[in-house]
């Protein structure tokens, strides 16, 4: 492969293009990073358009560009440290090492290494360095009787986490970058209902003040930012993920009703109308993201930004990221006394689902995607999640079937028995044998804990008890590793939360 136009040619994840690399006995460059990601897009313009980097990819490597949102299978299992990741693999897709960000100069280096070492030891991998421990980690297997649920321990560790990691000065959790965790200030709004200490809801209300009212709210459009830099909730890193806004959309809306606050009520609808003004699609659906552009959302009126220019949406349509939207939309039809976000929500699943959707074999992960992606375990439990959502709402019946032949094809192709849940089928998800590190189970923490809410919903809607016994053999699966999460542990704390009040202790 020869350069041409002083351009990268980059390739798709297939069998065809690791095929190429063990016929022509090459390493694989993989070029891994989101549509929304500064620092990736930095990289392609400049470090990938370098001559000398061009010419040594070109000839020497067989290049491969994935999008962890596209692909999140293999962006869990092949991310170094973040995004963009510079990762080199063998032809069999095992991982030689790799890193983060590198400029033109640092990455010529790296390339000839690399190149080094792939000729002294062609079929050798730094498996470490892949290994599934830098993943959540692999429940513990659950003994017979085993299938049980410490609710009361879990709780109590879970208050004591919220005490001991709480910002007492600037409010939120830890010393450092602020991040806005919502699962862990849902889970203790709704461990408040049931009488928790009093200080706990003070944490709560003073970290969900901080979101609304500091750095990562952008006030001028509506919407929220990724995360902030500093621990003061300033130095917002400025990309809006579809799936990060669908989440505080529905904290604030669960915050709104549950302290009454106007303000938290307010966040909200900005933040919907944000999204339905950038990241809705006329045909039904939500685009993925918006990549941050640190000088445009220093400005401070619309108009300043008009004359700056957006910053690019990314206007894939992923089955999980719109269902989890449509979700927060169907909240917000009630909360906001708004039936027209029911009804988007309603067009929104009814295309990814019939678009996406094959008999048998679940819904796929992007609309229209090519090439196509199948077999992941968030599509099929956050699809089921909407569609439940929907039937509340509507009362329609194929709102409930579907949900029940997606959890149906999850237990049938991805459960591991006391292992909980894989993150995708165990055969292909995009057609093709798995290559490298997809072949290695990976039992997500967080899809588990949700998965096993929505076994307890169709539980508390069918009056059928296996779906129960089935949510909580998934969420026990979890109850050997939630501890070791720290804060991101309160997934587990959410879903019991949920369970107790979907089909009782």
């Amino acid at each position: 492969m020869s350069p041409e136009d002083g351009e990268i040619k980059w390739r798709e994840w297939t069998a065809s293009t690791f095929a190429l690399a063990a016929a022509e006995q090459k390493p694989v460059l993989l070029a891994l990073g989101p549509a929304w990601c500064r620092g990736t897009d930095e990289m392609h313009r400049f470090s990938y358009t370098d001559p000398d980097v061009v010419q040594v990819v070109s000839e020497q490597f067989v290049p491969v560009r994935v999008d962890p949102d596209r692909r999140p299978d293999i962006g869990e299992r092949y991310t170094l440290d973040g995004w963009p990741t510079t990762a080199f693999l063998t032809p069999s897709g095992a991982l030689l090492g790799g890193g983060g960000h590198l400029d033109a100069a640092r990455l010529a280096v790296v390339l000839r290494q690399v190149l080094d070492a792939f000729a002294a030891q062609p079929d050798a991998g730094n498996l470490e360095v892949g290994s599934p421990s830098r993943h959540d980690a692999a429940a513990a297997p659950l003994g017979p009787g085993a299938a049980h649920l410490d609710s009361e321990a879990a709780g109590q560790w879970f208050d004591q986490q919220l005490r001991t990691q709480f910002d007492p000065i600037r409010a939120g959790f830890g010393p450092g970058p602020k991040r806005p965790h919502p699962s862990a200030l849902k889970a203790a709004l709704l461990r408040g209902r049931h009488g928790s200490p009093g200080h706990l809801t003070d944490i709560v209300r003073a970290t969900l003040d901080a979101i609304a009212d500091g750095g990562l709210a952008d006030t001028v459009e509506g919407g929220f930012f990724r995360y902030c830099e500093q621990p003061d909730w300033s130095r917002p890193h400025v990309e809006k993920v579809l799936t990060v806004n669908a989440r505080l959309i529905d904290l604030f809306l669960t915050a709104s009703r549950i302290f009454d606050r106007a303000h938290y009520t307010e966040r909200a609808a900005e933040t919907i109308r944000f999204v339905h003004d950038t990241l809705s699609d006329a045909d039904g659906g939500f685009f993925a993201s918006q990549r941050g552009d640190p000088d445009y959302s220093a400005l401070t009126t619309t108009e300043e930004r008009g004359h700056h220019g957006e910053p690019p949406v990314d206007r894939s349509v992923y089955v999980d990221a719109t269902a989890t939207m449509a979700s927060a939309y169907v909240l917000g039809a009630s909360v906001l006394a708004d039936s027209s976000l029911l009804e988007f929500a309603a067009t929104a699943v009814d295309r990814v689902v019939m678009e996406t959707y094959e008999r048998g074999g679940g819904v796929g992960h992007i609309v229209n995607g090519r090439p196509p992606v199948r077999g992941l375990l968030s599509d099929q439990v956050a699809a089921s999640a909407a569609l439940l959502d929907l039937y509340e709402a509507s009362g329609q019946d194929v709102y409930l079937d579907m949900p029940q032949e997606l959890m149906a094809y999850c237990q049938q192709e991805m459960w591991d028995e006391g292992d909980g849940f894989r993150d995708r089928t165990r055969g292909s998800s995009d057609h093709s044998p798995p290559i490298g590190l997809l072949r290695e189970a990976h039992r997500p923490f967080a899809l588990n804990c949700d998965a096993a809410v929505v076994l307890g919903r169709l539980a508390a809607l069918t009056d059928q008890t296996h779906y129960r016994e089935q949510a909580v053999r998934v969420l026990a699966s979890q109850k050997s590793v939630y501890q070791a999460r720290g804060l991101d542990g309160a997934d587990y704390i959410l879903a019991l939360e949920q369970l107790q009040t979907l089909t009782g202790p």
